[in-house]
């Protein structure tokens, strides 16, 4: 099975000297069937006292507590992790022996995961039908086929301020970020009657360079007979070993790597974010 190392380096650099409040940081991964950490690593300078915990998802995080003042702060997130993908033929045997209906108890608890705006749900609607054939076809396929159509007839665009576009925003602008992508895919998956959520981590690129990488986000999709399989609409992947969950929520407004404040009279901050995935095996 694939084994990465990972590097995620983030710095910022403060104009002036700040006082920082506590940071979240959602960096580490939790070990199922599918990922297995083998090590774990986090460095701060100014180093801070840190405390994990469980978000209301299950994710585990860090709140660093740091202490005095400071013109840059630098985090630096390692792991060692090993993935377990399954093959298509494994996704169609599950499938085959399985469901796609929820159960009411399903339904009642996968709530958060398919109520969506209603505006959300018309423009993902549409979108869908105006890409729609006349072939017949099921619930795993349709949701195969819109992850399909964002990879190919949307432009990927680096946007480094924070926040996410709407589901519309990205259909007017046909394009986006992986962030963005994720959204739209979950808007569509949606309106479609299923269970969806958002997904960050990370990807292992072939031949990238150095320090070139950054975060990724994708989306997850429940299906009874499967569960959640990944959906990358950014690089066409689908339950992949290249895949490095490291925390889901109902939205991605919900979920972000690094998030924290800081306080300091006419400061103001860079950032400089650098990620290595280098496969081992």
């Amino acid at each position: 099975m694939p084994v990465f190392q990972l590097r995620h380096a983030t710095t910022y650099a403060f104009s002036s000297p700040v006082t920082l409040s506590p940071h979240s940081l959602y960096l580490r991964p939790r070990s199922d069937h599918k990922l297995k950490l083998e090590a774990s690593t986090l460095a701060l300078s100014p180093a801070a006292e840190v405390v994990w915990r469980n978000d209301l998802y299950g994710n585990s995080f860090a709140v660093a507590y740091f202490q005095g003042e400071t013109t840059q702060l630098d985090i630096i997130s390692e792991l060692t992790v090993e993935t377990f993908p399954r093959s298509e033929s494994q996704r169609r045997l599950l499938l085959e022996t399985g469901t796609t209906q929820y159960s009411p108890t399903e339904q009642h608890m996968l709530a958060p995961y398919i109520d969506q705006p209603a505006e959300n749900a018309e423009v993902a609607a549409d979108w869908i039908n105006s890409g729609a054939v006349s072939v017949e076809k099921g619930q795993y396929e349709r949701l195969l086929e819109c992850a399909a159509r964002i990879r190919y007839e949307f432009d990927y665009r680096i946007r480094y301020e924070p926040g996410l576009q709407t589901p519309a925003e990205t259909l007017l602008q046909h394009s986006g970020t992986c962030r963005d992508f994720a959204e739209l895919m979950i808007a569509a998956a949606r309106s479609l009657g299923c269970a969806a959520r958002f997904v960050t981590g990370y990807v292992y690129t072939p031949n990238a360079a150095p320090g070139s990488s950054s975060p990724h986000a994708w989306a997850e999709v429940y299906i009874p007979a499967m569960g959640w399989i990944e959906l990358d609409a950014t690089n066409g992947l689908v339950d992949d070993g290249d895949l490095i969950p490291v925390a889901t929520a109902a939205t991605g407004a919900e979920l972000t790597p690094i998030l924290g404040a800081f306080t300091g009279f006419g400061a103001t901050s860079t950032m400089s974010v650098g990620v290595d995935v280098v496969k081992l095996s």
